[in-house]
């Protein structure tokens, strides 16, 4: 079936592996819902249950629940430090969804940028029958794509604020 994909990107002021183990092993196993709020009317991560490892290791699994009262199975498909993370999404509890997608898998890379970080999202839900895809393609480009820029927003002003040259989250004072 059809794919349709959106991307976001930011400049990061973090250093890419003190980014990288803030985020992945840390802000998204375990503090999810800090960074995927409601918004542009999609509902947003209230907590993660079951998880099956460390979540910067592939294979590993987690059950994440949304504000709608919805869920979904999250599993780990790629975690490659501090250049890589990937992700897959399956048995979608919502029914609309059930009946639009077939899975979803995210993307991100960080690379350098200057002393920081350019942290790059990409999205991708494949859609369950190609009459989907007309469905698809203005929620995942238009109001997923804002909802991703704000998620990108609150990780980049959270790891500024809480990484300070990975300082902070390293364990080194000065």
């Amino acid at each position: 079936m059809a794919k349709v994909a959106t991307t976001v990107s930011e400049s990061i002021a973090v250093p890419r592996a003190a980014m990288y183990a803030w985020l992945v092993p840390r802000v998204f196993a375990t503090e999810l819902d800090t960074v995927l709020r409601d918004e542009a009317g999609l509902p947003g991560v209230t907590r993660t249950t079951g998880t099956t490892g460390p979540w910067d290791v592939a294979g590993s699994t987690r059950i994440v629940h949304l504000s709608d009262a919805t869920f979904c199975r999250e599993t780990v498909k790629v975690a490659t430090a501090p250049d890589y993370f990937a992700y897959r999404l399956t048995d979608f509890s919502s029914r609309m969804i059930q009946l639009l997608v077939r899975e979803a898998n995210g993307q991100w890379w960080f690379t350098d940028e200057g002393a920081g970080t350019r942290a790059k999202w990409t999205y991708t839900a494949e859609s369950r029958f190609f009459i989907a895809t007309p469905i698809l393609v203005p929620v995942i480009r238009i109001l997923w794509r804002r909802y991703m820029r704000s998620a990108m927003g609150r990780i980049k002003a959270r790891a500024e604020r809480e990484v300070v040259a990975g300082k902070a989250f390293m364990g080194v004072s000065g």
